[in-house]
């Protein structure tokens, strides 16, 4: 089985079973991203417990290279800051524009539809939806 094969199955498993999809209605903030390209639309909420994300969230619906990265999205920032998390998010846009590497090993998977540049606001749209969350003062 080869590593890009392995990244497929990750990016489905998320696709499939999503983490953190849920009611968003107890948010601290919520902002929402779109692509009618591709007609992805969602929404990703974030609650902060001592300036930490204890809660991610997202809901809405798009396609499979969208909802997995929204999944694997909120795995990866519950519990950091919100500066780790902004940090986080920059080193997507940086690795899915060409630059840099992998943030974080557990989003590798995403090497998969890395060489698509269509699929590159599918990925994006979640964390750039977060980094907008983040920016709301509390």
């Amino acid at each position: 089985m080869t590593d890009k094969s392995i990244y497929k199955d990750v990016l489905m498993d998320h696709y499939r079973n999503p983490r953190n999809k849920s009611d968003l209605s107890d948010a601290d903030a919520v902002h929402r991203g779109t692509n009618p390209r591709c007609g992805d639309d969602l929404e990703v909420g974030i609650n902060l417990d001592n300036k930490m994300l204890s809660k991610v969230r997202f809901r809405g619906r798009g396609c499979s290279v969208c909802l997995a990265s929204a999944s694997m999205m909120t795995e990866t920032v519950i519990g950091k800051n919100k500066v780790e998390a902004h940090q986080l998010a920059e080193g997507m846009k940086s690795w899915f524009g060409g630059q840099g590497e992998c943030p974080v090993d557990a989003l590798r998977a995403l090497e998969a539809v890395r060489g698509h540049s269509a699929r590159k606001r599918c990925v994006l749209l979640a964390w750039q939806a977060l980094d907008d969350a983040l920016r709301v003062e509390y």
